[in-house]
């Protein structure tokens, strides 16, 4: 095994609103000093620079840029390979075996090997000594052992045959027993190294010279600047001082046409009016299929992300293969809602909705629905909360009535929809099906993927048939990029891939 003082931390991975500017207040940039950085603008604070820590998507799609795994995803959310050349996987799907690639720096200078990738697997399983904290159930559960076979091959046997397995590869490797300092200096082997960080402020990354990639990353400097207030982010936008942005379909028309373009695509993320399934009355079925009927979702998408798809489980039409056409399962009835109320004995329904002020789109979104909720009686109270406070209090706690967000979208079905499996530790919407979990169970260890395509289908349609929320639309995002930039590329998850990006 390596011994090496590390003085640099891994940090945070994959990404949700992310927002890249120039430094200075003209324009244009002028000093050509600064000609190759960016600012880039997102809408909230970092949870933790710890990437097997972390599980806010808005952190980890920036930490993307640190952090690097054996695969990464393509734009069309194909696995290539990265820190692994190429794998080998056994008939039974148990036994992975990943070649690495060679001559790989972490940014400590460090070389990557396989006790690497020992190290950080073990670590996510919880089998590091001291470092228990960095565990998730989703690999302690699945990996059986970590076998390093020579220094640059590495074999992971799990206890049973699991589907999914490879989709979660792109996990952050972190250097051997660099675990403790992530949290406070992350280090990886990404495009861009950790320079320093400002909680409510913002992150500094500046180029990683030594990136295995020939040629990338293109930019000599990055600056993530946090606006929680994305209009003052819109402001900072206007007056040059930053170049890429995330923005809502309300502020499009404030972005100056000449000196930027506004690219747009579907995030692959759900978003829902999440109900919690344990709360009385949305432990009764009428009452959250009423809540569906009642609700308009084309106006909804007309007013805040025209083109945005329409959806009704927790799946979005961008994965194609695995989706599940359900259309117009619950078209706008507000009759039919009133009547369902009156037979679950709340024809007069009150509760309150908590939304995560940062996102300006389920603020808006809630405030819609309020005046929809109306026609048939219901009444929708608003609780705006901060981000961090929403983690805790729903997304922790499962401790609120309802709430509008949206759910990430990942490169294989399971990960999207366990989150409404009855045993899943963040199951937040507390939804209970003995047959839907069955179909997650069973998902995970059906090799045949025509088979699992079938199983996530019926999962779906549970979903939809139950009424475990009201799910509304696969939001577009639209992302304001100055016209000087190329090189901007959109993927099917949550990443702000800054290796493209250069001046033209």
């Amino acid at each position: 095994m390596k011994k090496l003082n590390f003085t640099l931390l891994a940090c945070l991975l994959i990404v949700f609103s992310l927002i890249l500017s120039s430094c200075g207040g003209d324009t244009k940039l002028q000093d050509t000093q600064e000609v190759s950085k960016i600012v880039v603008g997102i809408p909230q604070d970092f949870d933790s620079l710890d990437p097997h820590i972390s599980q806010a998507s808005g952190t980890e799609e920036v930490m993307f840029n640190v952090f690097i795994g054996l695969v990464m995803p393509s734009p069309d959310g194909e696995l290539i390979p990265a820190l692994a050349e190429r794998w080998e996987i056994n008939e039974e799907s148990t036994d992975f075996t990943f070649y690495l690639r060679k001559g790989v720096l972490f940014h400590d200078g460090s070389d990557f090997t396989a006790d690497d990738v020992k190290y950080s697997f073990d670590r996510v399983c919880g089998k590091i000594e001291g470092e228990q904290n960095a565990g998730r159930n989703t690999y302690a559960d699945v990996i059986k052992d970590v076998v390093i076979v020579d220094d640059y091959t590495v074999t992971i046997h799990l206890k049973k045959s699991d589907a999914r397995f490879m989709s979660s590869m792109y996990w952050a490797i972190i250097p051997e027993g660099s675990g403790p300092s992530q949290s406070v200096k992350p280090t990886g082997a990404g495009p861009y190294k950790f320079v320093d960080y400002t909680s409510g402020l913002g992150m500094n990354l500046s180029k990683n010279d030594d990136y295995f990639e020939e040629g990338l990353p293109k930019l000599s400097n990055v600056e993530f600047r946090i606006f929680t207030d994305l209009n003052e982010g819109v402001s900072a936008l206007t007056k040059g001082e930053i170049q890429y942005m995330s923005i809502t379909y309300d502020m499009v028309s404030q972005i100056p046409e000449e000196g930027f373009v506004v690219q747009q695509y579907p995030m692959n993320t759900v978003q829902l009016l999440g109900l919690n399934n344990q709360f009385k009355p949305f432990n009764n079925i009428r009452v959250r299929q009423a809540l569906n009927y009642a609700i308009d979702k084309t106006e909804i998408i007309s007013m805040l992300a025209p083109g945005a798809p329409e959806v009704d489980s927790n799946f979005s039409p961008v994965m194609g293969y695995w989706y599940e056409n359900l259309e117009d399962y619950y078209s706008q009835d507000i009759e039919k809602a009133k009547r369902l109320l009156a037979e679950a004995g709340y024809a007069d329904l009150t509760f309150t909705v908590k939304v995560p002020g940062e996102y300006p789109i389920h603020v808006n979104t809630a405030q819609i629905i309020q005046q929809q909720f109306k026609k048939a009686g219901i009444t929708m109270k608003i609780q705006v909360v901060d981000w961090n406070t929403w983690l805790e209090d729903v997304y922790g706690a499962r401790d609120h009535e309802a709430t509008i967000i949206g759910l990430t979208g990942k490169l294989d079905p399971d990960s999207i929809l366990k989150r409404f499996s009855s045993t899943y530790s963040k199951n937040f919407i507390n939804f209970n099906n003995a047959v839907y979990d069955e179909l997650i169970d069973k998902g995970i260890h059906e090799a045949d993927a025509s088979k699992r395509v079938e199983i996530y289908k019926e999962a779906q349609r549970i979903l939809t048939e139950d009424a475990a929320s009201v799910f509304i639309m696969d939001p577009i995002n639209y992302v304001a990029v100055d016209s000087d930039l190329e090189g901007f590329i959109c993927y099917p998850i949550n990443f702000i891939d800054l290796r493209y990006l250069e001046y033209k």
